[in-house]
């Protein structure tokens, strides 16, 4: 099988969703929580100094930068997705959030807000820290600071990955793109 080796050169920032390609109980909570076929959202992009694609993600290590290739050697492509608002802008502000603590707290309190959902309520995640971030949030105050002219419809610390996934999925927002290679 030809698998691409250049799939954001030339792109603007790609949003990719995926799952451990092993057990990862925080990632069988997630998908079991929410009812996702994903558990992990994350941004893909080109680097021209290292010349490869690059992925930027929220992490249980922190907010980090990992090569696609090790990347996917461990993950699972769900979709990725070519945002048709430009990303660019609120893409750059992620690059102060390098190195940062995953927001575990939030997760937590995320929990909570799918409890909420299950039973009909609609509840705030009580754990909210200005220093980290989770990976769906990282995403949604991408979108605020690019100024995507839906991105007040979804509250960073309360946004799953499933949920970014089906807006962007639905037209206008997204460009869905092949990931045969990497499922």
């Amino acid at each position: 099988m030809n698998i691409p080796t250049a799939i954001s050169q030339g792109k603007p920032t790609l949003l990719g969703f995926s799952t451990p390609r092993h057990f990862n109980p925080v990632s069988w909570l997630v998908r079991r929580f929410t009812g996702s076929e994903c558990s992990h959202c994350f941004f893909l992009y080109w680097d021209d100094d290292f010349q490869c694609d690059m992925v930027l993600e929220s992490h249980e290590l922190g907010f980090r930068l990992i090569t696609w290739q090790r990347f996917v050697a461990s993950n699972r492509i769900v979709a990725l997705i070519e945002p048709v608002h430009v990303l660019e802008r609120g893409f750059i502000k992620l690059g102060e959030w390098v190195g940062s603590a995953y927001d575990f707290q939030g997760l937590f309190g995320q929990s909570l807000v799918q409890l909420g959902r299950w039973l009909k309520r609609k509840w705030r995640n009580p754990s909210q820290s200005s220093q980290a971030m989770f990976c769906s949030e990282s995403i949604v105050r991408c979108m605020q600071w690019a100024e995507h002219p839906e991105a007040t419809t979804f509250s960073p610390k309360e946004t799953t990955p499933q949920d970014l996934l089906a807006f962007y999925r639905e037209p206008p927002w997204g460009k869905v793109l092949n990931t045969q290679p990497w499922a």
